[in-house]
């Protein structure tokens, strides 16, 4: 139950980004167009050059790469500005200077788009931004060369660019001021979810190497009573950061074992299986295995129908803690999967020792592995990895019927995703099933059938 930048966060950072990238834009076309006109053409270079910045920042945030748009705008104005403040806009007794400013933004800007992000990059970004306010605000240093601009502009400009920067910063703190309001009222409205039981668990089936379906991965969704269905991208980085994932994966746990209960009464769903997403948090709890144990006994089920996949996130701290919990739930029958393989930083060495039963591959290098050399590279060393090692491995985010052929082709005959069916509630997932595998079973017979007459 883990997710990035939540949803709307997301949305919101993307229009301050392409706020930032009109104004760079325009802000250049300006200058560039002033210079022109006074015949100063060895300062026309870097007006083009921002606004070539300014449309590939625009693009790469329309393309979701918001981290990237996000490093590549404050590193670059961050270097403009400095020339500016060096070469240009060089304080007078008639006007002060004024592009300074600009660094408060860029810092307000960085401590937002970075949050979540390494503590190196957010803080970092952030002090830098603030000591380069600091350093030009604090002094009347510059170079005084023929590209300083003169008062008549400087004054002008002087007003222009403060109202610029106050601007910006309003807009900044006002993009702060929702995110913390819509956090305060998401966490009530968690609260109130977990009470009022508005949480659901939906499910995605999963083959098995045979081809039929085994089992399913259990997905958290919110049905709120006024906004519907809420995006598990919008509330889980919520849970996580008030605590509130510890009742919430609590609850997963045990609607997921009453499920597997309710399946054992079939003999069409008996042999189904179960994983569930454990959170980090949830796994550094001192009493999580007995959690576990104590669910599992009250629920009476089969544990090797359970598995509780993790992720390589949960590696970076305390490991021997980890595997030791991990031991113990493997003791019990649990099965272990490590989910999202191949996006953290996990080493093999820690990998060797971790008592796994699957391996999981990530959605991100299946989606492209059709057109990216790199993405097959990865996902045929995972799955040569895990036939190594003695694992299960299973492909997430299995789309179409070439991905599967593909993944078949490389050793890889599990998968789920949208080839077989979206996650979908209970009673919907149990439609699916039972036609798949009567048409699994039926193309076996088939083929025995007609091995069978071959052989006479």
């Amino acid at each position: 139950m883990t997710a990035n930048l939540n949803s709307k966060q997301s949305l919101r950072m993307r229009r301050a980004l392409l706020l930032s990238s009109l104004v760079l834009g325009v802000i250049s076309l300006f200058w560039g167009a002033y210079f022109v006109s006074n015949g100063n053409w060895t300062m026309f270079p870097i007006n083009l050059i921002s606004v070539i910045v300014a449309i590939g920042v625009t693009w790469i945030t329309l393309r979701g790469h918001i981290r990237t748009a996000s490093i590549i705008m404050f590193c670059y104005v961050y270097a403009v500005l400095c020339v500016f403040c060096v070469l240009l806009d060089v304080p007078t007794l008639e006007a002060p200077r004024s592009n300074h400013n600009y660094f408060l933004v860029i810092a307000l800007f960085a401590w937002l788009v970075f949050k979540g992000d390494k503590p190196w990059l957010r803080h970092g970004m952030t002090l830098a931004g603030l000591l380069g306010f600091i350093l030009f605000s604090s002094t009347t240093w510059g170079l005084h060369t023929a590209y300083a601009l003169g008062n008549d502009v400087r004054v002008a400009g002087t007003w222009i660019h403060n109202i610029i920067a106050t601007g910006l910063l309003w807009t900044l703190l006002w993009v702060m001021q929702a995110n913390l309001s819509e956090r305060s009222v998401m966490e009530s409205d968690l609260r109130k979810a977990i009470r009022e039981n508005q949480l659901v668990l939906y499910y995605q089936p999963q083959t098995g190497d045979d081809g039929r379906i085994v089992g399913a991965e259990a997905l958290l969704r919110w049905q709120h009573p006024i906004k519907g269905m809420v995006s598990p991208a919008d509330f889980i980085p919520l849970a996580e950061q008030t605590g509130l994932i510890m009742p919430v994966g609590h609850w997963v746990l045990g609607t997921a074992c009453a499920q597997l209960m309710a399946w054992e009464k079939n003999p069409a769903t008996a042999h189904l299986s179960l994983a569930v997403n454990v959170s980090a948090l949830q796994f550094k709890q001192t009493d999580y295995v007995s959690q576990v144990i104590s669910v599992l006994d009250r629920s009476n089920i089969n544990p090797a129908l359970l598995t509780l996949e993790l992720t390589e996130s949960m590696l970076v701290n305390d490991v021997n803690d980890i595997i030791s919990k991990m031991n113990a739930l493997k003791a019990k029958g649990v099965r272990l999967s490590l989910d999202d393989f191949g996006t953290g930083y996990s080493s093999l060495n820690y990998l060797k020792k971790l008592p796994l039963d699957q391996l999981k591959i990530d959605q991100s290098f299946v989606r492209d592995m059709l057109n990216d050399t790199h993405d097959v590279t990865i996902v045929r060393t995972v799955i040569e990895l895990a036939h190594g090692m003695k694992l299960h491995v299973i492909a997430e985010g299995v789309e179409t019927e070439e991905h599967r052929q593909f993944l078949a082709d490389l050793g890889c005959h599990s998968f789920q995703g949208y080839l077989l069916s979206r996650p979908v509630p209970i009673a919907d997932f149990e439609v699916v099933v039972l036609p798949h595998n009567a048409k699994v079973d039926a193309a076996a017979k088939t083929a025995r059938s007609a091995l069978r007459i071959a052989k006479l």
